[in-house]
């Protein structure tokens, strides 16, 4: 926030004005203060409330935050818009086959992340087909569907947490596919000296508390007014610490976080594209309790892919 002083006829106007460095521009706000300098206290306070109206008029309704600035919040929205400005002047074809490019990248790398043993041609032909699959056209299938499904603005609730489940996990029936387990789960993470891993300190809770937690969930999710990156990246943190399900934890948390963000308007996030660092980032958080971490992971991966789309040729 800078200060600005405009003299008018040998008067002093004050005014604030906010920029934000977005990828070869600038955008700039600016409000009339008065023709009283502001105090340091009285200017945190109109940066603050400035802040927030700028907000509110470029989502159209209030966010809240818990981890990061006011002024993050308006650069992920301002990203969002330049996203959604890029896409909008694509032609329908070359619309679709960037739908359907960010679509197949997001089933290949949510699904190559869990070691899950399909190919991008795998992916392809689900595209193409509706009968005589392979199993991994299969698999790659069911999580297209999920993917769709999240794309529909369908009510989070735990009806449909469970069907988004049955159906990423339709080819994996010793999985209980659509159902809570029913017995305790540990976390683990990749050690060198030992191939199955350390086991996380964190546990899982006890199944049988698990639909409690998981209404706990339906309901916080539903009603917070957390701006979408931190919404989307606590709704992963919250449910993978939660681990309703026997297998697919992870893949149902990266649905329901893109989820969050495309019931917002923003773009389908590929967050688990850079594999060890998006580990790191959720070990620790999980391990710390401080899903901050996890929340500057998904800044960083958010501005990233944003500003590869915006300014591809």
């Amino acid at each position: 926030m800078t200060l600005v002083s405009r003299k008018i006829s040998g008067k002093s106007y004050y005014y604030s004005s906010l920029s934000y460095y977005l990828t070869d521009k600038s955008k700039s706000f600016s409000k009339y203060i008065g023709a009283k300098r502001p105090t340091n206290s009285e200017l945190v306070r109109i940066e603050s409330k400035f802040r927030a109206e700028i907000i509110k008029k470029l989502a159209n309704k209030a966010y809240t935050s818990d981890n990061i600035s006011q002024d993050e919040i308006i650069r992920t929205i301002i990203f969002r818009d330049l996203f959604n400005k890029k896409y909008e002047k694509l032609t329908l074809l070359n619309r679709r086959k960037y739908d359907i490019d960010s679509t197949v990248l997001f089933t290949l790398t949510t699904l190559t992340t869990e070691e899950v043993d399909v190919s991008l041609d795998d992916i392809k032909n689900a595209l193409e087909k509706d009968s005589y699959l392979t199993q991994r056209e299969q698999i790659s299938k069911n999580m297209l569907n999920a993917v769709d499904s999240i794309r529909q603005s369908r009510i989070l609730d735990m009806k449909y947490l469970l069907e988004l489940h049955k159906m990423t996990m339709a080819s994996f029936e010793t999985k209980t596919p659509g159902q809570i387990r029913t017995k305790q789960v540990y976390l683990h993470k990749i050690a060198e000296d030992n191939p199955l891993g350390v086991e996380l300190s964190y546990r899982p809770p006890a199944f049988i508390k698990i639909s409690e937690l998981l209404d706990e969930f339906v309901k916080w999710y539903n009603s917070t007014k957390l701006n979408p990156i931190e919404k989307a990246t606590l709704a992963h943190y919250k449910l993978y610490r939660i681990h309703p399900f026997l297998d697919g934890n992870k893949r149902i948390c990266r649905l329901i976080f893109n989820k969050a963000l495309l019931d917002e308007g923003f773009p389908l996030l590929n967050i688990s594209l850079e594999k060890e660092e998006y580990f790191e980032a959720l070990i620790e958080s999980v391990e710390k309790d401080k899903a901050v971490t996890l929340v500057n992971f998904t800044l960083k991966q958010y501005y990233k892919q944003v500003k590869e789309f915006v300014t591809k040729v």
